[in-house]
């Protein structure tokens, strides 16, 4: 019961983390910085979900990822380390304080577009979870503050799985819009 309560706390974590993610990814783009040479991802958080991200879960970005709110929209981006058979693998990561304490960390998050899921390596308080975690589901982007985040790569919404719904102790979530995603690949990828 405590395990499944600890996966929970991560799994919700790191969908807050998501969302506060998704919000800001669009908004990198319109400031006109160039993705870096392996290219990026950048997630603009849904900005209701950010401050339980900030002031609850305590929510910081593992190097190389970055954790930002450009002209105030949080937003957080993942290098892109390699694209290989419909998966785009990511750099850095997430790490959360879990609502009942303890550490959470969300890593070498993969983007499957045959399984149209967003994974991830996880630790909590130092174990290792077993194989990889599904996160979020990708879909249609969706308004942030109004209107739809620009991108000048490949956009996708992301919410919550089913299976991180369950795992939080909380199916009435599963589907729940976290943010949306800008995927920029390198010029190599």
């Amino acid at each position: 019961m405590r395990t499944r309560r600890l996966v929970a706390a991560a799994v919700s974590a790191a969908a807050l983390m998501s969302s506060v993610l998704l919000a800001p990814a669009a908004q990198a783009d319109d400031h006109g910085a160039p993705a870096p040479e392996g290219g990026a991802t950048t997630v603009v958080l849904n900005p209701t979900l950010v401050p339980v991200l900030v002031n609850a879960l305590k929510v910081r970005a593992i190097a190389p990822g970055e954790l930002s709110a450009p002209a105030g929209v949080a937003q957080v981006a993942f290098p892109i380390t390699d694209v290989e058979d419909g998966v785009i693998e990511h750099s850095g990561g997430l790490e959360f304080t879990p609502l009942g304490g303890g550490d959470l960390r969300l890593t070498r998050f993969d983007i499957n577009l045959s399984t149209g899921l967003l994974d991830a390596k996880g630790v909590l308080n130092g174990n290792r979870l077993p194989g990889r975690v599904d996160l979020f589901a990708l879909g249609a982007v969706r308004p942030i503050n109004g209107h739809i985040p620009a991108c000048a790569g490949t956009a996708a919404g992301l919410t919550l799985t089913s299976t991180a719904a369950q795992a939080l102790g909380a199916p009435a979530f599963a589907g729940a819009f976290i943010g949306d995603a800008c995927v920029v690949p390198g010029q190599d990828d």
